[in-house]
C-alpha cells in the first residue's frame, strides 16, 4: 500500500463525508456560531461605544475641574489681593492715626512749655521788681508806702516786658 498514491473511493467517500458532515454544521451550528460571533461582536462594539461615551464625559469632566480650578485659583488671587489692598489702607490709617497723635502731643508740648515759660517770666518780672523795689528802698533810705510798691512793681514789670520783646 502505497500512501502516497490517489485511491478514488477514499476520495469519493472522503467528499461524502465532508459535504454531508459540512452541511449538518451548515444547518445545525454554522448559525449558532455565527450568531455568537455577531452577538460576540456586538458586545465588543456596544463596549467600546461605551468606553469612548466614558472617556468623553471623563475628558469633560476634566475640562470643568480644570475650569473650576482656574476659576478657584482667580478667586483666590483676588481675595488675596484685597486682602493685601485692606491691610495696605489700615496702615496708612494707623500710619496717619499716629502722626495727628504726634502732632497733638507735640502740640499739647509746646503749649505747656509755653505756658511754663510764661509763668517763669512772670515769676521771674516779680522777682526783679521786688529787686528793684528793694533797691530803691536802699537808695532812697526810706520805706515806701504800699501804693508806692505796686506803681514801682508794675512800672518795672512793664519795662521788662517791653524790653523781652
Amino acid at each position: 500500500m502505497d500512501l502516497l498514491q490517489p485511491e478514488p473511493g477514499l476520495i469519493f467517500w472522503t467528499a461524502v463525508t465532508f459535504t454531508l458532515v459540512l452541511g449538518i454544521l451548515w444547518r445545525f451550528a454554522w448559525g449558532p456560531i455565527l450568531g455568537a460571533l455577531e452577538a460576540r461582536e456586538e458586545a465588543i462594539r456596544k463596549t467600546i461605544d461605551d468606553a469612548e461615551r466614558l472617556q468623553s464625559e471623563a475628558k469633560t469632566l476634566l475640562e470643568q475641574h480644570e475650569a473650576k480650578l482656574a476659576e478657584a485659583r482667580a478667586e483666590g488671587n483676588r481675595l488675596l489681593d484685597e486682602a493685601r489692598q485692606a491691610g495696605d489702607r489700615l496702615k496708612a490709617d494707623v500710619m496717619d492715626r499716629a502722626r495727628t497723635e504726634a502732632e497733638q502731643v507735640v502740640a499739647r508740648a509746646r503749649r505747656q512749655l509755653e505756658l511754663e515759660t510764661d509763668r517763669a517770666l512772670e515769676t521771674i518780672r516779680n522777682e526783679a521788681a521786688s529787686l528793684a523795689i528793694k533797691a530803691a528802698e536802699k537808695v532812697i533810705q526810706r520805706s515806701l508806702t504800699e501804693d508806692d510798691h505796686h506803681r514801682l512793681a508794675q512800672q518795672a514789670v512793664d519795662e521788662i516786658a517791653r524790653a523781652s520783646r
